[in-house]
């Protein structure tokens, strides 16, 4: 089977679409952090898929495009606030899994000790 080519991107972003692009990143970012607060696990991978198709976007489109100083601080107070929200996420996931490690762990410890006591 041949590789298919990869589809070239011509398409450059305007000033006010990479700022409007990184509000709408911000969007979903404010969308996951109350998801994984609210523990809805299901929403935040939802609005994770629609986050990372317009990183994806961003990143073909915004090559080459030339901000203004207020456009480029916007972008820098836009990305401050979507790191600072991802590194709450993060957090959150990270004892999530632990909290879930714990339980499984818990579990199997007790599955052993009913099979110990079984036998």
């Amino acid at each position: 089977m041949a590789a298919q080519p990869q589809l070239k991107r011509d398409y450059l972003m305007s000033p006010t679409e990479v700022i409007m692009s990184y509000q709408t990143l911000l969007e979903h970012s404010n969308r996951m952090l109350a998801s994984v607060r609210n523990e809805d696990w299901e929403a935040l991978i939802e609005t994770e898929v629609e986050y990372v198709r317009e990183v994806e976007k961003l990143s073909h489109a915004e090559a080459g495009v030339e901000l203004s100083e207020d456009q480029q601080l916007s972008k820098l107070q836009l990305l401050s606030t979507i790191m600072d929200q991802d590194r709450e996420i993060r957090e959150r996931l990270v004892a999530r899994r632990t909290m879930l490690e714990q339980t499984l762990l818990s579990m199997q410890k007790k599955q052993k000790l009913e099979h110990t006591y079984s036998s």
